[in-house]
């Protein structure tokens, strides 16, 4: 059969930062024994003061940090002047790392402060930073996963900041990614304002919650599945979640099956729904749209018709599977073969690379990233820690199109700008776009 991917883009409506929905921040810290080494406390306050600055005087903030257990260091309350409210200042100042890590009560905890302003229409996001692995309480992936569920239930967006080389990145990415947040790997402290600041900016721009993208298949075309993101699919109609949209666009790809067509005809091969949540006055906003294809025959106008910004976004979708599946099959000990999908993946790219426009750049330098990635697993026989961090985070934030935060000392970051990449595999015809 004929295959297209569909990019269905959800861009925001330019907002006036005043007219914005107030935000409800918890900033959980940890401050565990481990955070004494290595300059972290410092940074963490740094990176903590850092939000406040971000956010304006009548949103609201709290500051919970965990060791044994949890406990509140500045209550619930205005902003006011951020940074430079001697409450948060010297809250945060105050802390001083000792003890075990008892993350999920942490989260808990910061979430149990926002609470009651949810009910008065603020906007919620816990920002949570830890360097170990939690050792106190519900301590598994599979409980913290569950946590970020019954938040997100609850309207919470959850961002998780992993730092150093400690930290459980299959618990943080679980918790961020079923809360539909953001979620950072910091190799080093010194990256902590930056994330901070980054992870704010995200939240002061929100322009839709919710937002969902649902394409339902006609005249015998049918989706065969979501790229990067999950995918719901049940017979004719697929369904995306891509959950909190800021001040930059994201998009869902989806690879749908056309029934066969004669040359010169069109089909309305799909319906396109979206739905979200306008964040300012809570009201649920619906559109629908049709989605035509054009059969032909014609290479040319095949070539001509082809949109390489989707081709090059399609692709990042599948290197973020490729990320995800290496770490899988190296996990079971079945690194030649994780070392070899890698390298597949590193010449499919190069070939990829004139395709794409200005896309090029970046997929060459995916290409490296993965022949770099495909020649050290194949020599040491497992990922590195710090290599398998920094992997999955990348797979995530490819999946999630989160926007990069981009370090002057950046080590050399296999990584994207923003979103993007893709394979095509259609053959008499092109990629539509809603």
């Amino acid at each position: 059969g004929n295959k297209v991917i569909v990019r269905v883009l959800v861009k925001p409506e330019r907002r006036e930062r005043e007219s914005r929905a107030p935000l409800a921040v918890a900033l959980v810290l940890d401050k565990s024994g481990s955070m004494a080494s290595d300059g972290k406390m410092k940074n963490a306050k740094l990176g903590a003061l850092e939000a406040l600055k971000m956010l304006d005087p009548g949103d609201v903030a709290t500051v919970v940090v965990y060791d044994d257990s949890a406990r509140v260091a500045v209550r619930a309350r205005p902003v006011g002047k951020g940074d430079k409210e001697p409450v948060f200042s010297r809250g945060i100042g105050r802390i001083q790392p000792s003890g075990m890590t008892a993350l999920h009560d942490g989260v808990v905890l910061g979430a149990k402060q926002l609470e009651p302003f949810v009910k008065e229409g603020f906007i919620p996001r816990i920002v949570m930073l830890s360097d170990g692995v939690a050792n106190v309480g519900p301590s598994t992936t599979r409980e913290l996963a569950s946590l970020g569920r019954k938040l997100a239930r609850k309207e919470m967006t959850i961002t998780t900041i992993g730092l150093g080389l400690d930290y459980n990145e299959d618990l943080m990415t679980a918790l961020a990614a079923e809360s539909g947040g953001n979620a950072y790997f910091a190799r080093t402290s010194k990256m902590l304002r930056d994330i901070f600041a980054r992870d704010m900016e995200d939240a002061v721009t929100l322009t839709a919650r919710k937002v969902r993208v649902t394409l339902r298949g006609k005249g015998g075309a049918r989706p065969e599945r979501a790229l990067g993101r999950v995918g719901r699919i049940e017979e004719d109609v697929v369904e995306v979640a891509i959950d909190n949209l800021y001040g930059s666009e994201k998009y869902a790809l989806i690879e749908l099956e056309l029934p066969k067509g004669t040359p010169g005809t069109t089909l309305e091969a799909a319906e396109v729904l979206l739905e979200y949540v306008d964040p300012e006055s809570g009201e649920k906003v619906v559109s629908k749209s049709p989605l035509t294809v054009a059969f032909t025959e014609d290479e040319g106008e095949v070539e001509k018709n082809r949109q390489p910004e989707i081709v090059s976004q399609a692709a990042l979708a599948r290197n973020a599977e490729i990320r995800e599946e290496a770490i899988r099959l190296a996990d079971e000990g079945k690194a030649k073969e994780a070392a070899m999908i890698l390298s597949e993946r590193t010449q499919q790219l190069r070939m990829l690379a004139p395709s794409v426009g200005s896309a090029a750049p970046m997929m060459r330098k995916e290409s490296a990233a993965f022949d770099e990635l495909a020649e050290s697993l194949a020599a040491e026989g497992e990922f590195s820690n710090e290599d398998r961090k920094a992997v999955l985070n990348e797979a995530y934030i490819q999946k999630n199109q989160q926007t990069l935060v981009v370090m002057d000392d950046a080590d050399d970051d296999p990584l994207l700008d923003d979103e993007d990449i893709d394979y095509d595999e259609d053959d008499d015809e092109y990629d539509e776009e809603d």
